[in-house]
């Protein structure tokens, strides 16, 4: 039963890859294809996967640093998008999320320098010492249990390392 989940996933993330692939004329896909989250939620929870969700802050050097070289690598562009639904969520927007049924949102007015961050983000992301740092990763299985939670900037070879722990 197992495999023929992994099976129905695969079918359909090499038709989602055949069918970007059509839009870009031949071209090699080098980047993640990053999914709407109300999207990435109803795959998981259908083909029995997990969601990686990375979540920052556009004021974080970290998390533009994370975006511009660990999730260009080439590797960890191949392995997230053949095994995970992925998801990029700004851990301060102002958009209603709904996630397992509840609605999450922001409550407080954007202004520079400010700490507030969305209540999906408090949700999911664990606090150190107190402290919510970005970026943050975390994956999810389709049943809204959390796998994983990856801290902080991650050079592409040790985010490959976890990622490929979790796949064993």
């Amino acid at each position: 039963m197992h495999q023929a989940k992994k099976m129905k996933k695969l079918v359909f993330l090499s038709f989602l890859i055949f069918s970007f692939s059509a839009f870009s004329q031949g071209e090699v896909k080098t980047k993640i294809q990053w999914l709407k989250f109300e999207k990435a939620e109803e795959l998981a929870a259908e083909y029995d996967s997990d969601m990686l969700i990375f979540f920052f802050r556009n004021s974080c050097s970290d998390c533009n640093r994370m975006k511009e070289e660990t999730l260009k690598n080439p590797e960890i562009i191949k392995l997230i998008n053949e095994n995970f639904f992925p998801v990029m969520l700004n851990g301060r927007t102002k958009d209603t999320i709904i996630y397992n049924g509840k609605e999450y949102f922001n409550q407080q007015p954007i202004k520079q320098g400010s700490n507030f961050r969305h209540d999906l983000y408090h949700e999911l992301a664990e606090s150190i010492k107190g402290q919510y740092y970005y970026p943050y990763i975390v994956i999810i299985d389709g049943e809204h249990k959390k796998v994983k939670n990856i801290p902080g900037f991650k050079p592409a070879v040790l985010l490959k390392r976890i990622l490929l722990q979790l796949l064993k």
